[in-house]
């Protein structure tokens, strides 16, 4: 019996596994892909305090390794389903294993919306990217392009342009979905043009991304547009397939957590990019993994007592 399974080894379940452990409770991190999540795929990370300019590989390796030199019991799996029986969990994996356990913390986090185009994994992290204020920097005074219509779109196209990027928002739409003071301020910009009604049918370029083909969705005509990086913005997708039997998420699958990570079911517990939250960055899934973790052990020691 573990006192608590942790689903997700990004920068969140690590965290959550390190208090946890230096709590002393056995601790177990149950991870279907390289530890570090999206995190280990990020070309480089200059905005995580104290380590600065770092890639996304390394800072990964830091944190696990950090995790081995303090004993956290680590498990390569793809959870299947978690199964409540009130005072203890049973987390079943894909392949067949069944582990029992106090409390779990749910860290599973999300994967971007991608665009289904040639040679969008060939340049994913050389130039296609999934968050500006991540990679932002890397494109001052360069010309880019923003895949999508709705508010993170447009956000992500303003926040860009204060470091002089000049920006073309791109929508299969020929409309925009974002509120309507948010298009406002989008449209007065004068570094962000639009080309509405249109979709990326083709990266293109050698090591690095140069231009992409764009098709008109009306007219059907394709012509290639010059860019210096994409950023798409068409929406996450939640890992939570495995717990939507257990009522603990919203319609778009996020799941709900109040401000100590507890969920809707006594002993789970979630963090990280998969929660309802404003700000998905390495930084705040670290903050959650440590109020997360606090309060497992705060949960464990009433359930004792």
């Amino acid at each position: 019996m573990y006192d608590v399974i942790i689903i997700g080894a990004g920068p969140g379940g690590m965290t959550a596994a390190i208090y946890t452990q230096r709590a002393n409770l056995k601790t177990m991190m149950i991870e279907r892909g390289a530890p570090g999540g999206y995190m280990v795929d990020t070309y480089e990370i200059e905005n995580y305090p104290g380590v600065g300019k770092v890639t996304g590989f390394e800072l990964s390796e830091k944190m696990f390794n950090h995790t081995q030199e303090l004993g956290v019991k680590y498990q390569y799996g793809d959870v299947a389903k978690i199964v409540d029986h009130k005072d203890y969990k049973e987390v079943h994996t894909q392949d067949g294993n069944v582990f029992k356990t106090k409390t779990v913390v749910l860290a599973s986090g999300t994967n971007p919306r991608k665009v289904n185009a040639p040679n969008s994994d060939k340049f994913q992290s050389r130039g296609i990217s999934f968050c500006a204020v991540c990679d932002g920097a890397f494109y001052k005074d360069k010309e880019v392009v923003v895949l999508g219509g709705g508010n993170s779109a447009l956000d992500e196209a303003i926040y860009l342009t204060s470091m002089n990027v000049k920006v073309t928002v791109v929508n299969i739409l020929d409309s925009l979905q974002a509120d309507k003071g948010t298009v406002e301020k989008a449209k007065e910009n004068p570094m962000i043009d639009f080309k509405l009604g249109y979709e990326v049918t083709c990266f293109n370029g050698e090591d690095k991304l140069e231009s992409v083909t764009l098709k008109n969705v009306e007219s059907q005509e394709e012509t290639e547009f010059k860019t210096d990086g994409v950023f798409v913005f068409i929406g996450q997708i939640p890992n939570t397939d495995f717990i939507k039997d257990l009522g603990i998420t919203n319609e778009q699958g996020y799941i709900k957590a109040n401000a100590n990570m507890e969920t809707g079911i006594p002993g789970i517990f979630a963090i990280g990019d998969v929660i309802e939250k404003n700000l998905r960055q390495i930084v705040t899934a670290t903050s959650d993994g440590a109020i997360g973790a606090q309060n497992v052990a705060a949960y464990i020691e009433k359930l004792e007592n």
